[in-house]
């Protein structure tokens, strides 16, 4: 089973993966967006592994230096 984090400035980001659990949601990626304003919440995106894979490789064709 894979769980990473790693956090950056204004991103936190967690990945889930080979969990032997079998509920929906259990293999997920997590990003979670800080905000400076105490009137803005913070915003959490969450998504599957095959979602996650999905944004990979669509930023990889179209972010390519």
């Amino acid at each position: 089973m894979i769980k990473k984090s790693k956090k950056t400035r204004a991103l936190a980001m967690n990945i889930v993966n080979g969990s032997p659990d079998k509920k929906a949601g259990s293999n997920r990626v997590i990003l979670k967006v800080s905000s400076s304003d105490w009137r803005v919440p913070e915003s959490e995106v969450r998504m599957t592994i095959r979602d996650a894979q999905s944004l990979r490789s669509f930023l990889n064709e179209y972010l390519e230096g």
